[in-house]
């Protein structure tokens, strides 16, 4: 996408706020389910500012990878889960203290980094190819290649730990169905057992 430089950062910008406000909102609903499908929301602003910034092979493998298969699996691993709202009662320790200050510092890092660094510098970019004229520009071929050649083993593994990550919470949620089953059988045969006496 060729766009002129005030267009392409206003829309870098809105999609950067969109990122941000889901992120937030990740950490900030109380609702577990709520907080699950937020980060799909952000891996899809990601994939759009891969798609302006011309990375279309990226953008096009983001909405797959992240939305579709990570995100997945986290909404499915907070459906699983007991407690789908926080309680009302927040204790806030030494811990949640040093973390926020923490989360504040690398926040502050990296606005800083991002307010610096000066992204639409043509002579960086002409200086980066003068540099390394001999650097192979990298398309989608020579990616799939390099996926099915050199990093097969690690992209195989990756897929291997999803599909377990993903049994496991599906058979823990399976026992829990059936736990929760049997304490309810047996509620409503002592109650029956009690109402004939």
């Amino acid at each position: 996408m060729n766009l002129s430089e005030l267009i392409h950062e206003f829309i870098l910008s809105l999609i950067e706020s969109g990122i941000s406000l889901g992120s937030l909102g990740t950490v900030s609903f109380a609702n577990v389910a709520h907080s699950a499908f937020s980060p799909g929301s952000v891996f899809t602003r990601i994939s759009l500012s891969y798609f302006v910034s011309n990375a279309d092979s990226v953008a096009a493998a983001q909405p797959l990878v992240y939305v579709g298969a990570i995100n997945v699996l986290i909404v499915s691993a907070a459906m699983v889960t007991d407690k789908l709202t926080r309680s009302d009662s927040v204790t806030r320790g030494v811990g949640y203290f040093t973390v926020s200050g923490a989360c504040a510092a690398l926040f502050l890092v990296l606005v800083n980094t991002i307010h610096n660094t000066k992204w639409f510098d043509i002579n960086f970019i002409n200086q980066s190819e003068i540099l390394s004229p001999n650097t192979p520009r990298t398309d989608v071929h020579q990616l799939g290649y390099k996926l099915l050649s050199e990093f097969l083993v690690p992209f195989e593994l990756l897929s291997i730990l999803l599909l377990v990550a993903l049994v496991g919470a599906i058979n823990l949620a399976r026992d829990e169905d059936t736990i929760t089953t049997d304490k309810k059988s047996s509620f409503s045969s002592s109650r029956s057992n009690s109402s004939l006496f």
